[in-house]
Formats: C-alpha cells, sequence, structure tokens
C-alpha cells in the first residue's frame, strides 16, 4: 500500500510526479523495445522457415542424385560433400529456430507482464499523489 501522507508539501508532491513520470517513460519505452524484438522475432522465424524449406528441397534432391544407378564417382563425392554441409546448415537453422521460441519468447512474455504491472503501478501511484497534492495547502 502506498502511504501517501509521506509527501507532506505540494512541492514533494510535484517531485514525486516528476519522477514517476520519468519511471513511467522508462518503462513505455522498455515496452516499446519488446514490441520490436517481437517483430524481429516473428520476421527471423519466417526467413528461417523459408531458409529451412529450400534447404530441405536441395537436401532431398541430393538425397535422389545419391540414389540414381550408376552415379559418376567426381559427383557422388561432390554431392555427398553438398549434402553434408547442406545437414550442418540446416542443423544450424533448426537450432536458430528453437532459440527464438520457446523459453526465450516465454521470457519476454514474463518480462512483458512485468512492464505491464509497473506500468500499471506506477500510473495509480501518479493519480494517488495528484489527490493527495490537491488536499495539501499551497
Amino acid at each position: 500500500m502506498i502511504d501517501y501522507a509521506l509527501l507532506t508539501t505540494r512541492a514533494e508532491c510535484d517531485t514525486a510526479t516528476t519522477e514517476l513520470d520519468f519511471e513511467l517513460l522508462t518503462y513505455t519505452t522498455r515496452d516499446a523495445n519488446l514490441d520490436l524484438a517481437d517483430m524481429r522475432a516473428d520476421r527471423s522465424l519466417s526467413s528461417t522457415a523459408g531458409q529451412l524449406a529450400l534447404l530441405d528441397g536441395r537436401i532431398s534432391a541430393a538425397q535422389n542424385l545419391l540414389a540414381a544407378p550408376g552415379i559418376d564417382a567426381a559427383l557422388l563425392e561432390k554431392t555427398t560433400d553438398d549434402l553434408a554441409l547442406m545437414r550442418a546448415q540446416r542443423t544450424k537453422l533448426a537450432k536458430r529456430n528453437r532459440l527464438s521460441t520457446g523459453t526465450t519468447r516465454f521470457l519476454a512474455s514474463v518480462d512483458a507482464q512485468q512492464i505491464s504491472d509497473q506500468v500499471a503501478t506506477l500510473t495509480a501511484a501518479k493519480a494517488g499523489v495528484a489527490a493527495h497534492r490537491a488536499t495539501l495547502l499551497a
């Protein structure tokens, strides 16, 4: 519970209001940064999904080529090397995709809720200071 009686003058109320305004600005800026990070993550997930689909097609084509009868030894070696490289790239992309979901997104949602709660608390405190200020003598 906030004890507004601790503010005994209008000047103290004005100082408290200025500090609360700054805190609100801090949290709303942080909230905007989280929104931007969400947009970036969504774009990254979309891009990664497209890259994975393209890579899956190339891996499938390489596997089909390797399964073809009578493949030339040089082509066999090159395709085998290319397939190994594409599988490594796919693993890296899939890992990046997993890292931008799951725990990371959960923690971002916790942070967003914390910001929302803090903004509500600060806004209520600011209103309380204004109401208390009105009761003080000039």
